[in-house]
């Protein structure tokens, strides 16, 4: 039994230290990999209220009082993300994603859109220095965005996805 659990312990070491040596072009790929199936799958069910408006937010996070009704600041620990709603714009929207793009200078490591059943989002993400990445995601008139940790960039453009893709602004 104590050569069993010794080895079960030297796998579990190895697969941590294989996570570990993921490349940030690897995180980047298993994020936008995340956030296209989020954006294509059925939206989540709500859980929380912002702004007059139900959404999607993981355990953990925390909606910052006061949000307005077009901005919501979210937080985890030290991390801060943005989201903005704007009830003007459709499901199908490319404004903030035109946004983005105005500005030629702006060299984005990913720059993804999708589209599916009438709705228009996009992931873009930067290298804004060492280790920090900006990320932004949007479908229509909702977008989030934040700084993120080399480390946390899969994490962050899953869920962000999931919690753009729970808000309704056609109502």
């Amino acid at each position: 039994m104590p050569r069993r659990r010794f080895f079960g312990l030297v796998l579990l070491a190895s697969a941590m230290l294989a996570g570990c040596m993921e490349s940030p072009e690897e995180r980047i790929a298993d994020g936008l990999a995340h956030a296209r199936q989020a954006f294509e799958q059925e939206s989540m069910d709500t859980n929380e209220t912002a702004a007059d408006r139900e959404l999607y937010l993981p355990g953990g996070y925390t909606i910052e009082k006061p949000s307005d009704e077009n901005n919501v600041i979210i937080t985890k620990g030290s991390d801060s993300f943005v989201l903005f709603i704007n009830p003007n714009e459709a499901a199908d929207s490319k404004f903030f994603y035109d946004l983005q793009k105005a500005n030629p200078d702006q060299q984005w490591l990913v720059d993804e859109t999708f589209e599916q059943n009438g709705r228009f989002g996009f992931t873009t993400v930067r290298l804004i220095a060492e280790d920090r990445y900006e990320i932004v995601e949007s479908i229509g008139g909702v977008k989030m965005t934040t700084i993120s940790e080399e480390s946390a960039i899969a994490g962050n453009m899953d869920w962000m996805m999931r919690t753009v893709r729970s808000i309704d602004t056609e109502e």
